[in-house]
């Protein structure tokens, strides 16, 4: 609608030649007063109290020193404080000039009353103050923030000589309304007759753009920065850093920031928030020293990057060093970095260093408690992740929110409760979370946790549109945990069919479903796909599926061929695949070997200690079976007994 009325301006409007660049106010202010410039620069410096003193104690207060009062509670986000001492100047008498309104203005806007916008609007019509550019242009702004764009913009027509100022305030308006179209295609008629946009012009351009999501879009902005030379400026190249980020660009914005002779902590940050969140985090610690070699101080939004980079390395270590560096710098009661502790502690499996800051934060918000649930679930204990979920929504009234529901859905998962997952499934219908892919995809796992494939499908087929290679990934693995190893495979090459490109998870279910169900052959053969067609890099996972997958099958020779060959410094869980192969086809001599070497890469662990005493026992040689597990004992380390699931029995699951 409003693109219509844009398009449909008539002609004569836009028969100006020359813009008024000029920022002059048409009502000059003097201030005669040595206490008014004092009040003036309390505000300035952002001492309120200091300021209201000093007000205070005027004998005489004229419409100068009020309307220092109004601008400067207005400019400083107290805005109720604004209109309050606009009322008590008018009862005193004084009449305002064009700066006492221009602080109405603001402050109507940061009220964003349209109501009060139109009453103000009233006033500067009265007074005479309509003819002021500065003025007008304060009015047009506070529609735009109002939500009133249809009123910004006439306000705007209404301007005999629209300044460049003008100009860049109704194109951000447009931009602050999500009207993006039509804020570019008005600045593309304001290039046409003469505007030369400085670095407010393109800022709100690139927010344009950005939000449009448009890479040619962005590329042609990017150009028009460089032909008026506004490159120089580092909020300028700060936004198209950011443009590029929002657009995944990395090598664009790595060409950026390199090229960038001026750059501050945002300029920093910018760029180590997009290496994280393509989770280059050995390159954002990497960026980190640089950026504090070059003299730069880092603040929270930094600290915060750099816990994220250590939970995506899950380097504990090095995270409990910048937890502790955030506590020296005084930002440890900060919300926003104790969620990012929260979240990782959990994904570095120290639940407990989790808990503690968890429980040390008086005031939590929404993402501490989901950060709290989603560890919980994610570590083995779904018992606690759903108390808290019930203690969330009792004590603080939480509801539930996507991420929430998908911390809830892994924990019912987790403890294979079904009659949960349907509860769930409905507040998933009924909050409107269906067409959220995350949600969808957990709940796929919780139903093929519960061994309720069938309708794990069904919610992996309504998906439509909406299945990405994780919901794939899902479908995948839920088949193969239950058994289905040839609908596994005939859903791997549904999905090649569909044009979805299979990823290093999609093998490692695909090679675990054909273990499981002693698809040899399928198997290997998919393996022999994924290194030559797709050129998948196999991790120790998919070598330790193959070795398993030859070691059930009773290839036991095969298996420790396969294993000799490629796994040279691979870590300890394929051999003991292949011991556990060894258990079941009860060969004594391989058993001992691959002990032999899970021993040399994790000493300390237990495990084969107890697969090997059941290999001995199996074949009947209880003594050596019975002297081993006393070695255990004699060390101390005990075996995690195993608990059994009984449906309906309020026994501990966790």
């Amino acid at each position: 609608m409003i693109f219509m009325k844009i398009k449909g301006i008539p002609v004569a409007f836009w028969q100006f030649k020359h813009f008024s660049i000029s920022s002059q106010r048409s009502c000059r202010i003097i201030d005669p007063y040595n206490s008014s410039k004092r009040l003036s620069n309390c505000f300035k410096f952002g001492s309120i109290e200091d300021a209201e003193k000093l007000f205070d104690d005027m004998p005489d207060k004229d419409v100068v020193s009020y309307s220092i009062m109004i601008h400067g509670y207005a400019k400083n986000g107290l805005h109720r404080k604004s209109m309050g001492l606009y009322s008590h100047m008018r009862k005193s008498g004084l009449d305002p000039n064009s700066f006492t309104v221009v602080g109405v203005i603001v402050s109507t806007a940061g009220l964003r009353s349209s109501v009060l916008g139109q009453s103000v609007h009233g006033l500067v019509v009265k007074t005479g103050l309509e003819s002021d550019t500065i003025v007008v242009t304060a009015i047009l702004d506070m529609y735009a923030k109002c939500g009133t764009m249809i009123d910004s913009y006439k306000v705007f027509k209404g301007l005999k000589s629209p300044g460049l100022i003008s100009c860049n305030a109704v194109v951000a308006g447009f931009v602050h309304n999500k009207l993006f179209e039509e804020g570019l295609f008005l600045f593309n008629q304001f290039r046409k007759f003469g505007l030369v946009p400085n670095a407010a012009t393109v800022l709100g351009l690139i927010r344009g753009c950005t939000a449009l999501e448009s890479q040619r879009l962005c590329e042609c902005i990017h150009g028009l920065i460089v032909k008026f030379a506004l490159v120089f400026d580092v909020s300028v190249n700060n936004s198209i850093l950011d443009m590029y980020s929002s657009l995944t660009d990395l090598d664009a914005a790595a060409k950026i920031f390199g090229e960038m002779e001026g750059k501050d902590v945002i300029s920093w940050t910018t760029m180590m928030g997009l290496m994280i969140g393509l989770e280059y985090a050995s390159n954002a610690l990497e960026l980190f020293c640089k950026m504090r070699d070059s003299g730069i101080r880092h603040d929270t939004v930094v600290i915060i990057n750099l816990i994220s980079a250590c939970a995506i390395l899950r380097d504990l270590k090095r995270g409990r060093q910048v937890h502790a560096q955030a506590v020296v710098c005084g930002f440890g009661s900060e919300i926003s970095l104790a969620n990012s502790l929260i979240a990782m502690y959990s994904k570095c499996s120290d639940l407990y260093s989790s808990r503690t800051i968890f429980d040390q934060t008086s005031q939590k918000s929404l993402v501490s408690w989901t950060a709290m649930i989603l560890g919980c679930a994610q570590n083995g204990h779904p018992r606690e992740a759903l108390n808290l979920l019930v203690e969330a929504r009792l004590e603080e009234k939480f509801c539930l929110d996507p991420t929430m529901l998908i911390g809830a859905l892994t924990a019912s998962g987790g403890l294979a409760a079904f009659e949960l997952c349907q509860q769930l499934h409905s507040v998933t219908i009924e909050a409107g979370f269906s067409y959220y892919r995350p949600v969808q995809n957990s709940l796929i796992s919780a139903y093929s946790k519960c061994g309720m494939v069938e309708l794990a499908h069904n919610v992996f087929k309504e998906m439509g549109y909406l299945r990405d290679v994780v919901s794939w990934n899902a479908i995948l693995n839920g088949y193969g945990i239950n058994g289905h190893g040839k609908t596994t495979i005939t859903l791997y090459h549904e999905m090649r069919s569909c044009g979805e490109d299979p990823d290093s998870a999609t093998y490692l279910c695909i090679l675990s479903a054909c273990s499981h169900a002693g698809l040899v052959n399928d198997g290997l053969m998919i393996f022999n796909q994924m290194v030559e067609k797709n050129r998948i890099k196999p991790s120790e996972e998919h070598y330790g599926c193959v070795v398993d997958l030859l070691a059930r099958a009773g290839c036991l020779p095969n298996a420790i061929g396969f294993a000799s060959k490629f796994l040279e410094g691979m870590g300890p869980n394929v051999w003991r695949a292949l011991l556990s192969g060894c258990l079941l086809h009860g060969n004594v001599g391989l058993a001992e070997l691959a002990a032999s070497k899970i021993c040399e890469r994790d000493p300390e662990g237990y495990d084969q200690v107890v697969l090997l005493s059941n290999v001995y026992a199996s074949v009947g040689r209880f003594q050596d079976a019975e002297s081993l597990r006393s070695s255990l004992k004699k060390k101390g380390l005990l075996k995690i007994p195993g608990i059994s699931l009984l449906n309906g029995i309020p026994y501990d699951f966790g």
